[in-house]
């Protein structure tokens, strides 16, 4: 009997590593697909805008296509990667319809936007934003009404939906909520550097900026400010989905802190002057999103689905009764 579940044991610790090992090979190609991809979006909205179409697309960095590069590979490549990792299916991934669609999904949403509106809020009265004079950002509503829609969709369907479901067939579902807050963390805290200059773009430039992309895991500070938050986020969109076994409510709560975080990025800047910023970390920084603050602020928001989720179970218990 116990050769008999050692042998299970080492089944299922072979298959997570294969599932992990497909997972960062997703990873890889996207960032293949993107250094790829980067030069000729940079190369087409220069040439509109050479051409007085959309002449704002002038002014980006290399950087930002690289970006934008980036989520279409991420996005092209999900279809072939879903038949690589042999998935059937939703609930292949320990998912299942959701009767509760809408009221989940608004109640994610109200939950982040009002945590993180309240820390914005916060961060006015103590000086450490202040509103922007320049009126250009306060026109953004729409383009990040998109954003706020089209970046949880996509990310919650692959970090809690696929990626999280192929490693829950191998792993306990708090050890592989660990192993995605992490990922999830470490692939959004890779930023290209902006100070980096790539030269002339050409073929190969994507590629070089590549190593420019881990700069940000060489500063202690920003490590612990950056990344801590990023696995808060990811925890908590996780464990929704955990609880609920659908990915509404983590698509509301995604799309709840950007729809804020960057409505307020368009309309307030960091104040703090340059020598006092030393005195605010780890607690606040000049990106609106890092710190141990917003890390709190997370798991407010946290506290505050759990308790939602135990309300509605207790309802349906006496109902039931």
């Amino acid at each position: 009997m116990f050769c008999v579940e050692r042998a299970e044991e080492t089944g299922k610790d072979a298959r997570a590593l294969k599932d992990l090992a497909k997972i960062f090979g997703y990873l890889a190609a996207v960032i293949v697909l993107g250094a790829l991809l980067a030069p000729p979006l940079y190369w087409t909205a220069h040439w509109l805008a050479g051409h007085g179409i959309f002449p704002v697309l002038a002014k980006f960095k290399f950087q930002k296509f690289f970006n934008r590069a980036a989520v279409v590979s991420a996005v092209i490549l999900i279809w072939p990667t879903i038949r690589w990792l042999k998935i059937g299916g939703w609930r292949q991934l320990g998912l299942a319809p959701d009767p509760r669609w809408r009221q989940h999904l608004l109640a994610g949403f109200f939950i982040a936007a009002l945590a993180v509106a309240v820390m914005a809020f916060a961060y006015i009265q103590l000086g450490l934003y202040r509103w922007r004079t320049d009126p250009a950002g306060w026109g953004k509503f729409v383009q990040v009404a998109l954003a706020a829609v089209g970046a949880p969709l996509v990310e919650e369907a692959l970090f809690r939906g696929a990626i999280l479901g192929l490693l829950r067939r191998s792993l306990r579902p708090y050890h592989a909520l660990v192993w995605v807050s992490a990922l999830f963390a470490a692939v959004h805290f890779l930023k290209p550097d902006e100070a980096f200059d790539p030269g002339p773009v050409g073929w190969l430039t994507g590629f070089a900026l590549v190593p420019h992309s881990f700069h940000r895991f060489a500063d202690p500070t920003a490590l612990l400010a950056g990344f801590t938050t990023l696995f808060a986020l990811g925890w908590l969109c996780g464990e929704a989905a955990l609880r609920t076994r659908a990915l509404w409510m983590s698509i509301g709560l995604h799309a709840g802190v950007v729809f804020v975080k960057m409505n307020f990025e368009a309309v307030a800047k960091f104040a703090v002057k340059a020598k006092d910023r030393d005195g605010w970390l780890p607690w606040v920084d000049d990106r609106f999103e890092n710190g141990l603050v917003p890390v709190a602020v997370l798991l407010v928001a946290w506290g505050a689905v759990r308790l939602w989720l135990a309300y509605e179970n207790r309802h349906d218990i006496a109902a039931r009764g």
